[in-house]
């Protein structure tokens, strides 16, 4: 009975590791909003990374976490580091380039509580009644996060975060 039992969980853990590795060597997040601005207006609070506490979900998970902000606010270079409880986690995110008014493209390294090594960004198109604001985030998928694929997934958790947070960015752009 026991050597049966063996049995079926090596079986059970080849066929997950199986299906682990036919996941996609990469993976995209992405959510769209349009806020009742001009691509100017949204542009300048996206690209300036010390204006995030207004709008950004990830600034909510813990008010005291540690920050340190570096370079040329809303230039390229310009970057956020951050050191927080376990939701909020460690990282820095480094502008990288900046098309004005209508792209910005940020890297994001996570180093806690999961590192991460991955690319943000924001998108911004003008469209009937303002601008379709497009925030994405692309990255490699371990075979680590493949085996967690199968249990969770990521698009509705990161994807949730970046609905909240464009809802935030939406209210905050569209009150001023």
């Amino acid at each position: 009975m026991l050597k049966t039992v063996g049995i079926i969980l090596a079986v059970l853990l080849a066929a997950l590791l199986l299906m682990a590795s036919r996941q996609p060597d990469s993976f995209l997040v992405e959510r769209t909003v349009v806020i009742a601005a001009a691509p100017e207006v949204i542009y300048s609070t996206i690209a300036d990374l010390h204006q995030w506490n207004r709008w950004s979900p990830y600034e909510k998970l813990d008010p005291q976490m540690k920050k340190v902000f570096n370079g040329t606010p809303g230039a390229a270079g310009a970057s956020y580091y951050w050191n927080g409880n376990s939701q909020a986690g460690e990282g820095t995110i480094t502008v990288r380039e900046l098309m004005p008014p209508s792209k910005i493209t940020m890297q994001l390294d996570m180093l806690k509580p999961i590192e991460g090594h991955n690319v943000i960004e924001f998108n911004l198109e003008p469209t009937d009644g303002g601008t379709r604001v497009t925030w994405s985030m692309r990255g490699a998928n371990s075979y680590l996060s493949k085996v967690a694929g199968l249990f969770m997934n990521l698009d509705t958790m990161i994807g949730k975060d970046f609905e909240d947070g464009l809802a935030s960015l939406k209210s905050n752009v569209e009150t001023k």
